[in-house]
């Protein structure tokens, strides 16, 4: 128990560490280098940042929760590997989907050079900007929700969907108001991981060179030669994350969310068919 402890105790030394640094940078502040933050980037810094993590927070959901759905409620040729494939984004680093798509989707690339040649030149458009970055951090971290959401839906079983039919609610209405409710834990913790990866990626908002608080941190180390200043940045961005997961813990209330120990009968699959 005493070796335990001490390997408990190294743990969240190592863990808290980084944190207690960047609490105590606040010691010294440099007023120039700030002064110049507060009057060219800051505000835009936390306007690209927030918006960032707003869009990218929408569309993980969008994105994960029906397929979630989609895959532990239904049945239809091919589903395991869809269930796969689904998980297959996560393993593809943010910088190389975003190279990727820049590639395919740019200006110069096969998908406009393709349209060009069936529509006519006057086909344009540039994969920048917010909406590019969005696009590409939701493809790659929507597997957050998807997986967690998926295993919450396939624990529930069907005794729950099948009280719902009971009580008159059609399919739709079970899975907002049972389905859904019961997967808020699993829902929000995917997308607690989708956002601080967002909050977190360096490679991909470079790539598009849309600034946010983790590129200032790298231009206020390497520009500025300054990393008390870089480390003040950081403390910023981890109070981004504080205050999203205490509103998080504020809107919950004093909701419970509970899952019985006992084996659940596995919910029957809808099949789907073809036309």
């Amino acid at each position: 128990m005493g070796l335990l402890r001490a390997c408990a105790l190294a743990l969240a030394f190592m863990v808290g560490m980084p944190l207690l640094v960047i609490a105590l940078s606040w010691g010294e502040v440099n007023a120039e280098i700030w002064l110049h933050l507060a009057q060219t980037q800051l505000g835009r810094l936390l306007g690209n940042t927030l918006v960032l993590v707003l869009g990218v927070g929408v569309s993980v959901l969008l994105l994960g929760v029906p397929l979630a759905w989609f895959i532990a409620t239904c049945e239809f040729p091919g589903r395991k590997w869809f269930d796969v494939a689904l998980m297959l984004p996560l393993a593809v680093p943010a910088y190389v989907m975003a190279f990727v798509l820049v590639g395919l989707l740019d200006y110069a690339g096969p998908v406009q050079t393709l349209l060009r040649g069936w529509i006519g030149p006057s086909i344009a458009f540039s994969f920048r900007g917010t909406g590019a970055v969005v696009m590409v951090m939701s493809l790659v971290l929507y597997p957050y929700v998807y997986m967690l959401s998926r295993n919450a839906f396939l624990a529930q079983g069907r005794e729950p969907l099948e009280a719902a039919r009971v009580l008159g609610l059609g399919p739709l209405q079970g899975f907002l108001r049972v389905a859904l409710p019961m997967a808020r834990p699993a829902i929000i913790a995917g997308l607690a991981l989708a956002l601080m990866e967002t909050l977190a990626d360096f490679g991909a908002v470079a790539v598009f060179n849309y600034d946010t608080f983790t590129t200032a941190i790298y231009k206020a180390w390497y520009g500025f030669f300054n990393l008390q200043t870089a480390a003040q940045l950081a403390s910023m961005l981890l109070l981004i994350v504080l205050t999203g997961l205490y509103l998080e813990r504020r809107g919950r209330g004093s909701a419970r969310y509970y899952q019985s120990a006992r084996r659940r009968a596995k919910a029957s699959r809808m099949p789907l068919q073809g036309y």
